[in-house]
């Protein structure tokens, strides 16, 4: 047992606490999540965006997802068990195996309908939940990291499309309630048109919101204000540590709305005050999802600036010798700064997955310094993104290293992923398609041979925001929001051999009107080739290559003007028609 886990059993013992409950995410309920605020891994060293874990001084359970099961079991203590969402129920399990206990738990850590469900169990269980008002981890973790203190700052009209009146307005055309408060600070920075630097991956400033139709409030570290303030009209700004207050003096005979994916803290703290909230999907989240004209256009200048980094990143590699210092890490940080090469970018979009061999089944496989060499004859998947001012990007591409030809399995199981992978890409769906009804022809090819992958095929992305972003989605999992024209979102089937390899090939699509009345279809935005050494021609319908040959012709003629001529020869031959 580590000493972190020792301090945090002191604690329960002497608390005389059965269970403590703690998730990878923090009071603003983000994916990511700032160093300070990594509680989880500096608990057991957890590493992924997405775990649970439930531990006492004899039990220790860790409940994930697909993506995180083999990081899981390579990074925690052996004392955990680890369980995949996928199989088990985190409920169903509690309701079987915690009865009669009292369970330490954060409410400000964990959404509504999260523990909604825990004190439903807790209550046929006769288990005692209680709030950690403090939280026990921050009071023993020593050394936390500090807060980064640094201004935000304004995006133009011209990258947005829309100001705060127009985006107010609108926001309560789809939402009749008198007052609507906003607890993501992605939401914020999206109604507000601000970005900042609280996230190393994500560009928002830890914030939230009050809206009505007369007035803002708006919660924030004002120390992160610029002096430039807001010259917006009805506009007040508060402490963060005002929320609450604020809140209490809300208007009872008002109508308030509060998003279902906030922290249950602030539903719980209301309900006691005697508030009746309104429980739905945010506005904000609704609103964003559809990008407007400009952010579309900016979207598709990020995309190009994406892709003549990738060019020189994969050019580079490919004339590599592939010495000692060519490690996972440091190619890593090879494309990251191609990247920085480019005015406009801001920073990446996510921790850059990039894994060799064996590394490649781990689905977000994070590498560290001490990494491992690029190997010839191997597999390479390096899944990557930026963010630039006025777009996110997310690609994902898997190449042959070396001059060698790739085994036949290589190239069987590359080609039934791109074959998925193409046929989102070609396909036409009728307005009101949901994700989840979509996904299974991603998955086709690779079900004829008894295969699969433990991963959504696609997820939201945002303006310059979060690269995960909802309500959109296609997954095998159900998904009430359907697929509408201005929406963004990845396309990346996979296929990963345990211990042996990994494949994804991913691109990011704009949801548009088809030429078909009644229809949509999807346009890719990516620009980079695929890896013509690992794709069977022989498996390929004649509408799949001219498919492929027409998005190559795409990529040349967007990427070429800006490309010296050594990078157009190279990228000629990458394109080369099938």
């Amino acid at each position: 047992m580590n000493n972190n886990l020792k301090k945090l059993n002191k604690k329960l013992e002497e608390k005389e606490i059965d269970f403590f409950l703690i998730s990878t995410t923090d009071e603003f309920l983000n994916e990511y999540v700032p160093a300070r605020n990594m509680r989880l891994k500096w608990l057991i060293n957890f590493s992924g965006s997405n775990g649970i874990a439930l531990i006492s001084r004899k039990e220790k359970y860790f409940f994930t997802d697909g993506r995180y099961i083999l990081q899981a079991k390579k990074e925690i203590n052996k004392e955990f068990k680890i369980f995949d969402l996928a199989l088990i129920d985190f409920f169903t399990f509690a309701r079987d195996k915690i009865k009669k206990k009292t369970i330490l738990v954060d409410f400000r850590i964990f959404k509504i309908d999260f523990m909604k469900k825990l004190f439903r169990v807790a209550e046929s269980n006769s288990n005692k939940i209680i709030h950690d008002k403090n939280n026990i981890i921050d009071r023993i973790w020593l050394n936390r990291p500090a807060e980064i203190i640094k201004n935000f700052f304004f995006l133009d009209k011209r990258i947005v499309g829309q100001n705060i009146y127009e985006k107010q307005r609108t926001l309560f055309k789809i939402n009749d309630n008198d007052i609507i408060i906003i607890t993501s600070p992605e939401s914020v920075c999206w109604f507000l048109n601000i970005r900042g630097f609280d996230l190393p991956h994500t560009p928002i400033v830890f914030s939230r919101a009050i809206i009505s139709r007369a007035e803002i409030k708006l919660f924030i570290d004002k120390e992160k204000v610029p002096e430039e303030s807001f010259d917006i009209e009805n506009l007040k700004i508060f402490q963060l540590k005002n929320f609450e207050e604020q809140i209490i003096r809300l208007p009872k005979n008002k109508r308030i709305f509060m998003d279902n994916m906030s922290s249950f803290y602030y539903y719980d703290f209301l309900v006691k005050r005697n508030f009746k909230p309104v429980i739905g999907t945010d506005p904000c989240k609704i609103i964003k999802s559809q990008k407007n004209n400009s952010e579309i256009r900016w979207s598709r200048k990020a995309h190009l600036y994406d892709g003549v980094s990738l060019v020189k990143f994969f050019y580079w590699l490919d004339n590599e010798d592939f010495n000692i210092k060519v490690t996972e890490f440091y190619v890593s940080k090879k494309l990251e700064n191609y990247r920085k090469e480019i005015k406009s970018f801001f920073s990446t979009s996510f921790p850059t997955i990039s894994a060799v061999g064996a590394n490649g089944s781990i689905i977000h496989y994070n590498p560290k310094k001490r990494s491992n060499r690029l190997e010839k004859g191997k597999l390479y998947l390096c899944d990557s993104g930026g963010q630039y001012y006025g777009g996110t990007t997310d690609v994902t591409r898997t190449i042959f290293l070396g001059d060698s030809k790739p085994n036949k399995e290589f190239i069987s199981n590359y080609t039934k992923v791109l074959l998925g992978h193409i046929s989102i890409s070609m396909m036409k769906f009728p307005e009101g398609t949901k994700g989840h009804q979509i996904d299974s022809i991603a998955r086709y090819y690779l079900w004829q041979d008894g295969m699969d992958y433990n991963h959504g095929t696609g997820h939201g992305v945002g303006s310059f925001l979060g690269v995960h972003e909802g309500p959109q989605s296609i997954s095998k999992r159900f998904n009430n929001f359907v697929l509408k024209e201005g929406m963004i979102l990845s396309n990346e089937p996979g296929f990963y051999k345990r211990k042996k390899y990994g494949i994804r090939i991913e691109n990011l699509v704009l949801v548009k009107k088809s030429r078909l009345k009644g229809f949509l279809e999807f346009e890719t935005l990516t620009l980079f080739p695929y890896e013509h050494r690992l794709i069977d021609k022989s498996l390929l319908s004649d509408s799949h290559k001219k498919w492929i040959n027409s998005y190559h012709e795409r990529v040349y003629y967007r990427l070429s003007n800006f490309l010296s001529k050594h990078l157009r020869d190279w990228l000629k031959k990458k394109v080369k028609r099938i």
